[in-house]
């Protein structure tokens, strides 16, 4: 292969990627925001006339998102938007717990200024919209919230760990945005005062029952729609 041909190749490839990359991402936001509701099959042919693409990085996509736990796949041709299990939520929602109670309690000690304001900027903007009744954009900016605390530790491992499960915490909270907005927001606010006041045990004590009332929420809609046959 010349070099022409091999320059050509790798930017083909690049370009491959990129699409794939766009097209897992827009799936993965559909199926957090629940544009694509839980349960429902999601076939090549119609996902790549909505994205506007061929049905390859679809395909590729649907496969990622597999692995991510988004998608389940029954036979070769048959894939729908996973339905999350309790036993499902509770792995989720103990590792929230270990990854930021941890996260919450370095941060008290660690915050630079800068991320400090970040956070703060964070906090009022989720204030003002809940107050404003926009919901919409809670998931996001809660997720947004909760991965400041996160780089506020300056630990790159437990940042990498709640990378992993960003997605997966965006997809419950939006599930229970709802009935959660008001406390949620409220108890953002109190994390965030004790990581101010640079005290460890509270900011943990505070994020660990943060993500319990989450929890608790989470379940008690899981059974409610168990009931409804969901």
């Amino acid at each position: 292969m010349n070099e022409g041909a091999a320059t050509s190749g790798r930017r083909t490839s690049r370009a491959g990627r990129s699409l794939v990359e766009q097209v897992t991402s827009q799936l993965r936001e559909d199926i957090v925001t629940g544009r694509l509701a839980v349960g429902e099959r999601l076939t090549e042919l119609r996902l790549a006339d909505a994205y506007g693409v061929s049905r390859v990085p679809v395909r590729e996509a649907l496969r990622l998102l597999e692995g991510e736990g988004f998608v389940t796949t029954t036979s070769p041709r048959i894939r729908t938007v996973t339905r999350m299990t309790r036993e499902d939520a509770e792995n989720l929602f103990e590792v929230r717990a270990t990854v930021e109670g941890l996260a919450a309690a370095r941060a008290a000690k660690r915050v630079a200024p800068a991320r400090l304001r970040v956070i703060r900027a964070i906090l009022a903007e989720g204030q003002d919209c809940v107050a404003r009744g926009e919901i919409e954009v809670l998931p996001q900016l809660n997720t947004d919230l909760h991965r400041a605390i996160a780089l506020a530790s300056e630990s790159t491992m437990l940042l990498g760990l709640f990378d992993q499960i960003s997605h997966k915490i965006s997809w419950f909270y939006a599930d229970v945005v709802t009935r959660r907005a008001h406390s949620s927001w409220h108890e953002h606010a109190q994390i965030v005062a004790a990581i101010v006041e640079g005290d460890a045990q509270l900011s943990r004590s505070l994020m660990l029952e943060h993500i319990a009332a989450s929890q608790r929420l989470t379940q008690d809609e899981q059974e409610d729609g168990a009931d409804d046959g969901r």
